[in-house]
């Protein structure tokens, strides 16, 4: 029996197109609800041709007759359907709580209703309640039932990566007022998971219910069947519809609060920094929490998030990190890169950008900064389970190790260990530290979300990086400026200064600054001028060609290309986290201003006497300006000579900025 109060009364949308012999069983148990409030229950009937619909429906009214409604429209297929049944009831009930969407051919249980609205709560970021999917009619499962655990803990990540959040959810009215309603073009299938994008898209999350009572009828035929066949065309128009929600810069901030991709173990310390980004270092958890996420994973990998590196150095190390923070982000995005189960990570004092790697086998000789176990997936990585516990796969008697040297870190890191001392640590932490019981589950429930590794890799990896290489890891909320500067520039007093200028114009402006630095292969930095490093937010070291240089023909004029396959990459990747790109002078990287075009990134060109050596570069310049012409938003000069040549060769007019005027322009 209901005990109702002033509590605003919940609505029910039963969209009915055919199988009115499971209607009924729908009907009467959205009808039959034991709750602490009043509710509506209204059936659509989209244009069903059965006239079996239409007169059960009419019976059903008899015995409900203070709950159940009824209406009959054309066929506007399932999305119409349920915004139709929405509508009638914010018209019949305005101060409707919130609205509960039930198939024709699914059923709930008397108490469901009410254990949707208790864990749909207040929260005003909640927007949905969503059940496990217990399935029945053609199951596999025990006694013809089998439940799927989509998201025990509802993950925004997950969700954008495949649909979590069943279409028989509890959804608070406040979504309708907002404006979010099904697509109605969305006739093929995927119509749910769309509208929780929306929903997510207007600020709200889903919560899951615990026993829900919801029951899904598996038939041999259903949309979903379809949606498979159409499945890359569908997911293709839901993510260019949601282009905020898959941009990288919103994935890799949602990767950092829901799975961080770093977990730093600093020795000494009771606590485990968790970070997708080197930078923001505020999120740590106990040894014992992080001891059940390991745990966890280890044993229900498909379900768990869990670091796909595990960094372990010293207090010393770490602190002298930190010193110099322009370079942690793209000495991250190298271990992020490194492939190995064990690398060693040496940072030698040098006045050159070098990398090399090199396998070990002598690990008590060799001497490194600290070590990194990469994960990767349970049984190919590091980690293994064990009885009783987990531990280190096998004995590690050899590892990789890779010097990354990086002019301006100076000597601040001291005393370095032995390999197999670095090693020693990290195993003591993995086997002492991380035991624990396997994750248990009833033999009728399993795990039905999307695979946390293959997240990473489908969102993470695919688009906020290119194929097979890793995301930059950057976080930041704030506008971000990638400038180009080739390291000839910082020997000069004049040139340097200017360079000083733009980095400090723009810090003051309230935006970030990754500096590419671009240099030819074996140059020293014993001369360049480096007291603008302070004023960067991100430095990454960007080899040119040398001499094996290509060249394009454009109005007759040679054209070098200096960036490589891999600079050109790298240069696509970190273009994924900014707004804009400037290049000082016509810099190689002027060559990657297309491709960051496509994510959004406006290109820009400073063009001063100050960022060419002679009049023949400046002729140069020009030439690769017009080749590229099409990438940029702005060439910013005040010199008119500059102007009038190559407005002369054809380059638009309105394209030209003086600088102050590019400066009260910024940001806007």
């Amino acid at each position: 029996m209901n005990t109702h109060t002033k509590k605003p009364p919940i609505g029910v949308v039963i969209p009915g197109f055919g199988h009115p012999q499971f209607l009924a069983e729908a009907v009467i148990s959205a009808c039959e609800q034991t709750l602490d409030r009043e509710h509506k229950v209204v059936v659509v009937d989209d244009g069903c041709k059965f006239p079996e619909t239409g007169r059960m429906v009419s019976q059903l009214m008899q015995k409900y007759a203070e709950t159940l409604h009824y209406f009959r429209q054309k066929n506007t297929r399932l999305p119409g359907a349920r915004n139709a049944g929405v509508r009638f009831l914010l018209a019949l009930i305005p101060d409707v709580d919130s609205v509960y969407f039930l198939d024709a051919d699914n059923r709930i249980a008397p108490y469901s209703l009410q254990a949707f609205r208790d864990t749909l709560g207040d929260n005003p970021e909640i927007g949905w309640a969503y059940p496990d999917i217990s399935m029945f009619g053609l199951s596999g499962g025990e006694d013809g039932f089998d439940t799927r655990e989509t998201a025990p803990i509802y993950s925004k990540l997950k969700h954008l990566a495949g649909n979590i959040s069943e279409a028989g959810s509890l959804v608070r009215a406040e979504l309708f007022h907002k404006g979010v309603f099904y697509d109605e073009s969305m006739t093929s299938g995927y119509e749910d998971w769309e509208f929780w994008l929306s929903a997510m898209g207007a600020g709200y999350m889903g919560c899951r219910v615990r026993n829900s009572g919801f029951l899904y009828r598996r038939r041999p035929e259903s949309m979903l069947a379809d949606s498979r066949r159409l499945e890359a065309t569908l997911i293709a128009g839901i993510r260019e519809k949601h282009k905020k929600l898959y941009h990288p810069k919103h994935l890799q901030m949602l990767e950092h609060g829901e799975a961080p991709s770093f977990a730093i173990l600093v020795e000494g310390r009771d606590e485990i920094i968790l970070t997708s980004d080197p930078r923001v270092t505020t999120n740590t958890v106990s040894i014992k929490v992080f001891r059940e996420m390991l745990r966890d994973w280890i044993f229900a990998p498909r379900e768990y998030f869990f670091p796909t590196d595990m960094i372990f150095i010293s207090e010393e190390k770490w602190l002298a990190l930190q010193a110099v923070p322009a370079y942690l982000r793209f000495l991250f995005w190298n271990l992020r890169e490194f492939q190995g189960p064990v690398t060693a990570v040496s940072l030698p004092d040098r006045d050159t950008f070098n990398h090399r790697r090199m396998p070990i086998d002598d690990i008590e000789t060799i001497k490194s900064d600290f070590v990194v176990f990469k994960t990767s997936e349970v049984g190919s990585g590091v980690l293994e389970k064990r009885q009783g516990g987990i531990g280190v796969r096998g004995e590690v008697t050899s590892a990789e190790l890779v010097q990354i040297s990086l002019p301006g870190l100076g000597s601040i890191f001291g005393h370095k260990k032995t390999v197999v001392e670095q090693i020693v640590f990290a195993e003591q932490f993995v086997q002492g530290q991380a035991q624990g019981k396997p994750v248990s589950s009833h033999q009728t429930r399993h795990y039905a979300g999307p695979a946390c590794l293959q997240i990473r890799k489908s969102l993470i990896g695919e688009i906020c990086a290119v194929e097979n290489r890793e995301a930059f890891p950057v976080v930041s909320g704030l506008s971000r400026t990638m400038i180009f500067i080739g390291e000839e520039y910082l020997c000069s007093p004049i040139s340097s200064k200017l360079f000083r200028n733009i980095l400090t114009r723009i810090k003051n402006a309230g935006g970030e600054t990754l500096v590419i630095l671009e240099f030819e292969p074996g140059q020293s930095f014993a001369d360049t001028d480096m007291a603008w490093l302070p004023l960067a937010d991100d430095v990454v070291p960007l080899q040119l060609s040398g001499g094996d240089i290509e060249y394009r023909m454009y109005l007759g004029r040679r054209i070098p290309l200096k960036l490589g396959l891999i600079a050109k990459e790298d240069v696509t990747i970190l273009a994924r986290s900014c707004d804009a790109l400037l290049s000082c002078g016509a810099a190689a990287g002027l060559e990657a201003l297309g491709q960051a075009k496509l994510h959004g990134a406006k290109g820009y060109v400073w063009l001063d006497p100050a960022f060419a050596t002679n009049s023949a570069q400046e002729l140069a310049h020009q030439a690769k300006l017009l080749a590229f012409e099409h990438a940029v938003t702005k060439v910013v000069t005040d010199q008119v000579d500059y102007i009038q040549g190559l407005s002369a060769e054809g380059f638009p007019p309105s394209k030209f900025a003086a600088t102050q005027d590019f400066w009260d322009s910024w940001g806007q």
